[in-house]
C-alpha cells in the first residue's frame, strides 16, 4: 500500500480487484453481494489486503451523464484521455470496413469510425460510429452516434420506404443537440431533437430517454419524419 500523495484526501476504489483463488471463494462464501461496500471492508479485517493508487485517467461512467461526458470530452484538442499518445497509443478491434466517405461536409472537434458516408452536413462536438449514415443539410452539435452493426441493401432501403419506415441512420434536414444516439436507430427527414427548448422528466418517453438534459435514442428506434423532441 503505497503512500497517499499530499493532495489527495481520500481513496476511491476503481472497480478492479485481484484475489488468490483460496482468499475469492473465502470472500465469496457468505452474505455479502457488493464488493466495495461489504466483501473488500470485510476482507480488510482479515486477510493481506493491499492497494494501489492509481495517477493516470479513470472515470465513473455510472451515469447517462458521465457516459455522455466522458465520450464528448474525447473531442477536446487535449483530452484527458488521449487516444493518440505517441508512448501509449490506443488501437481498436480491427473490422475491415472500408473508410469514411465524407461528402462535402463540415465537421469540427469530431471523431469518426470506420465505415461511414457522410453528405453535405454541419457536425460539431461529435462522436460518430461505425456505419453511421448521415443525409444531406443535417446538422449534430455535442451527438453521441453509436452506428449500426450492418448496412441495408437497396432492397430493403426500397421495402423500408413503401411502409414508411426511414433508412438506418440520420435522413436530411436534421438538426440534434446534446444526444445519444444508440445502434441501428432510424431519424428520419426534418427531425429536431434537442433544438426547441422542451423539457422532459428523466425517465422513459417510449422511443427515447431523457436523464439530465440528454436525450437518449433507443437501440433501434424509429423515429418518423418531422418529429420533434
Amino acid at each position: 500500500r503505497g503512500a497517499l500523495p499530499a493532495n489527495k484526501k481520500y481513496l476511491a476504489s476503481m472497480g478492479i480487484y485481484i484475489f488468490n483463488t483460496e482468499a475469492l471463494e473465502k470472500v465469496l462464501d457468505s452474505s455479502f453481494t457488493d464488493f466495495g461496500k461489504e466483501i473488500i471492508p470485510h476482507a480488510i479485517k482479515q486477510m493481506n489486503v493491499n492497494s494501489y493508487i492509481f495517477d493516470g485517467y479513470w472515470e465513473d461512467i455510472g451515469t447517462i451523464k458521465s457516459f455522455y461526458d466522458a465520450n464528448i470530452q474525447l473531442t477536446d484538442i487535449n483530452p484527458q484521455f488521449n487516444f493518440y499518445e505517441e508512448d501509449e497509443p490506443i488501437y481498436t478491434h480491427m473490422r475491415n470496413l472500408p473508410p469514411s466517405k465524407i461528402n462535402s461536409a463540415q465537421m469540427t472537434a469530431t471523431l469518426t469510425s470506420e465505415g461511414c458516408v457522410i453528405t453535405d452536413c454541419k457536425i460539431h462536438r461529435s462522436i460518430i460510429g461505425l456505419r453511421s449514415i448521415i443525409e444531406n443539410n443535417t446538422v449534430l452539435d455535442g451527438v453521441v452516434m453509436m452506428g449500426a452493426d450492418f448496412y441495408e441493401t437497396r432492397e430493403e432501403k426500397n421495402t423500408n420506404k413503401k411502409r414508411n419506415i426511414p433508412t438506418l441512420g440520420i435522413g436530411r434536414n436534421c438538426h440534434i443537440t446534446k444526444a445519444i444516439i444508440d445502434k441501428n436507430a432510424r431519424i428520419g427527414n426534418n427531425v429536431r431533437i434537442n433544438v426547441d427548448g422542451k423539457k422532459y422528466e428523466d425517465g422513459d418517453h417510449g422511443s427515447f430517454y431523457s436523464a439530465d438534459g440528454i436525450i437518449v435514442i433507443r437501440k433501434g428506434a424509429v423515429i418518423p419524419d418531422g418529429t420533434v423532441i
